[in-house]
């Protein structure tokens, strides 16, 4: 079996001063897997009347039986599929899954516990502030990931500021207060829940790793399984990661991540999502 991995360039360097290249094309050997890597900056891709090719830095690529993107590349991810490729995610989940106020619509639509929201372009605090109760809310860009774009919004001062940062359409959700500082990241694959952790920020309501939280276990249960499934049919992912909000009784969707780092829950536990990924994708 020959398969691709596809990401962008800025992976190459990233934050943590390394990638998941060589961790990736191990795992898929055990499988019998050839993996390839591809940069999707680096990628040419040929359509002569649907005759297509695909150059990778000078050399022609054959037509892998699979691909897992770790981009949101949609012209990448389409081409593909218009040649029968199984792509993971797909291209429709993945569109599902970066934009903020479709991920909602679709968890409101399968009746999926999660915050009330808004979106829109219009600058307007004092309705805002009116849905939501006159209480304090969560404002973000309607793409973006790893906390960045995320603001809590206390006062007009706030909602101005982060309104000039943004200056495109933007999303609010409700705020959870109970879940300040503090999350469950659920990881899925297919029908299947893999595990979770809990994310823990002492200095921020955003717990993200990537900005310097901190990951401890946390043990599954019917609950979080049966909601990070139904979050994930929703948007129509295979892969992904399922962000949860503490409430009271429960937990409330907060985003679901088409794109989801996974090192975390490999720190912490005999958990192998490289693995897990592969021997899935074998399957099929």
């Amino acid at each position: 079996m020959y398969g691709w991995m596809i990401y962008p360039k800025k992976t190459i360097n990233n934050k943590f001063g390394n990638n998941a290249f060589d961790w990736m094309k191990e795992s898929a050997k055990k499988f019998d897997i050839n993996l390839e890597i591809v940069i999707s900056e680096n990628l040419i891709i040929l359509n002569n009347n649907n005759n297509v090719e695909f150059i990778n830095d000078g050399r022609k690529l054959r037509h892998p039986d699979f691909v897992i993107i770790r981009d949101y590349n949609y012209a990448i991810s389409m081409q593909l599929e218009n040649l029968g490729i199984r792509v993971i995610n797909s291209t429709q989940s993945m569109m599902n899954s970066q934009n903020k106020s479709v991920t909602s619509q679709l968890l409101v639509k399968n009746k999926i516990n999660t915050p009330k929201f808004l979106f829109t372009k219009n600058k307007n605090y004092e309705m805002v502030c009116k849905y939501f109760d006159n209480k304090k809310f969560v404002m973000k860009k309607m793409k973006g990931s790893q906390g960045i774009g995320v603001y809590l919004i206390e006062s007009e001062e706030d909602y101005n500021s982060a309104y000039d940062e943004i200056k495109d359409e933007y999303f609010c959700q409700e705020f959870i207060d109970y879940s300040y500082g503090k999350d469950i990241r659920v990881y899925v694959l297919g029908n299947k829940v893999l595990g979770c952790v809990k994310r823990i920020s002492d200095k921020s309501f955003k717990s993200n790793y990537s900005l310097g939280g901190r990951v401890e276990k946390y043990k599954l249960n019917d609950s979080i399984k049966e909601i990070s499934l139904s979050a994930a049919k929703a948007i129509g992912l295979d892969f992904c990661g399922i962000d949860l909000l503490f409430t009271e009784d429960s937990f409330t969707v907060c985003e679901v991540n088409g794109n989801a780092g996974f090192r975390t829950i490999t720190q912490i536990s005999d958990i192998d999502i490289p693995m897990e990924l592969f021997k899935w994708v074998k399957m099929f």
